[in-house]
């Protein structure tokens, strides 16, 4: 029987999506920073400090598309060059919206785009032509995107500033 070659960088974002799921939704900090999303006046009235949350979160997510970046070029590629990541923010801000604002919606979302880039490889010399096989990964997303757009909800105060006492 033939081990499984499975990169580290795989587990680690298994854990970091299961954590996440966890602190969101089991945690006080995660009731805390689903409300600066959702509501953050109502936050505000109960102490919270919406703008450190807010900040926090922001930097997080930095530092996690950063460990993303980098384990596509460590892990995948194996070398950098400037196009290595091209279109791939695209593709996973379009599986934070199929997966509904959600750790493990999201991540059932890139399981399904992964998939897309993956028979890309599979399919490469065939007798499909390269320029249409590179271009599938995009056109699920498109169609992913067109399909569920209307049905997922973002966080209410998803984007909008919030100024204490307004």
């Amino acid at each position: 029987m033939q081990s499984a070659d499975i990169d580290v960088t795989v587990i680690i974002a298994l854990v970091l999506v299961l954590l996440m799921h966890f602190i969101l939704y089991r945690t006080k900090v995660g009731l805390r920073v689903r409300a600066c999303g959702e509501h953050p006046a109502a936050a505000d009235t109960l102490g919270v400090n919406v703008s450190l949350i807010r900040y926090v979160c922001v930097i997080l997510s930095g530092f996690l598309a950063g460990l993303g970046g980098g384990a596509m070029t460590l892990a995948v590629i194996s070398n950098f060059t400037p196009t290595v990541i091209s279109g791939q923010g695209f593709i996973a801000l379009a599986a934070v919206i199929f997966g509904n604002w959600k750790p493990l919606g999201a991540a059932g979302a890139c399981l399904l785009f992964g998939f897309a880039n993956a028979l890309t490889v599979l399919l490469a010399g065939t007798m499909f032509p390269s320029s249409i096989l590179a271009m599938l990964p995009y056109i699920l997303t498109l169609v992913v995107l067109v399909l569920f757009i209307g049905r997922a909800e973002p966080p209410k105060a998803n984007g909008k500033p919030y100024f204490k006492g307004q």
